[in-house]
């Protein structure tokens, strides 16, 4: 009976010892899983496709899916009927220069005797080198640019010394016909006589339609005005619809040089000097 009593609790000892170790060895977490070993020079096998999806997809193919190039939109077809925006014209020109301008212009030509003064070289119509006086100088220049003139201008020519000469009666098209025919009257002008630039500008601006002025003159007026500051009022009282009027002095000094510059500036054209 000792022993028995003896032994019992060293039983319950180990017992209770196997029991905490079971315990133990349920709540601790799994070990995780020791990787393959792989042997060098050897390929591993591969990982299995998780959850694959059996879909017929088409196998790509390179470029086939490509962004298409947008079309090029096509150019509409020019009406002839349409004269076109008048904006995109190329603008008048007389010795080189672009003549600010709507689409209407008148050109005076001084005629009087100091015009056929002063003989130099220029080019002619023809392209060859010649010489001439400052009228038959002026006389090329000026045809030159009508001849340039878009069809959406319309212009006029007035030609003066003492008294005015006007090549048509209003403002005309600036078609091929008349453009010939006014070429033709500029070449019969000669020179003579007095200078009466203030009623020949004053007529120009008669045409209230017309917005440009562009006047070819050695610039010393003496007749149709009392002096230099009669043809300059003459000329501002005349453009009571703002026309600008753009003066290019042939040979032009002193005074009368700037007598055209203040005849330009005074209603906002331009001054030019040429030979």
């Amino acid at each position: 009976m000792k022993l028995v009593l003896k032994t019992l609790p060293l039983a319950i000892v180990v017992v209770a010892l196997f029991a905490g170790t079971a315990d133990a060895q349920t709540s601790a977490p799994p070990a995780p899983p020791t990787p393959p070993t792989v042997n060098p020079g050897s390929t591993p096998n591969p990982t299995p496709a998780i959850d694959p999806i059996d879909l017929p997809i088409e196998k790509p193919v390179p470029g086939k899916y490509a962004p298409e190039e947008p079309e090029e939109p096509e150019e509409p077809e020019p009406d002839p009927e349409d004269p076109g925006d008048p904006i995109d014209e190329e603008p008048p020109e007389i010795y080189g220069e672009e003549l600010p301008a709507e689409d209407t212009i008148f050109y005076v030509l001084d005629c009087s005797g100091s015009m056929n003064w002063d003989r130099s070289s220029y080019v002619g119509l023809d392209g060859n080198t010649t010489s001439g006086t400052k009228l038959d100088r002026a006389k090329v220049e000026l045809i030159r640019s009508i001849t340039g003139l878009s069809e959406n201008f319309s212009f006029n020519v007035i030609a003066y010394d003492c008294s005015t000469r006007m090549w048509a009666n209003g403002l005309q098209d600036a078609n091929d016909r008349n453009k010939a025919r006014a070429s033709s009257w500029i070449n019969g002008q000669r020179a003579g006589g007095a200078t009466g630039t203030g009623p020949a500008t004053a007529l120009g601006l008669s045409e209230r339609d017309n917005s440009t002025v562009v006047l070819l003159t050695d610039g010393a007026p003496n007749c149709g005005a009392d002096g230099i500051p009669g043809h300059r009022q003459m000329i501002l009282s005349s453009n009571s619809q703002g026309a600008k009027i753009h003066c290019f002095g042939i040979a032009a000094d002193g005074q009368w040089r700037q007598f055209l510059v203040d005849v330009s500036s005074g209603t906002g054209g331009r001054y030019v000097d040429v030979p």
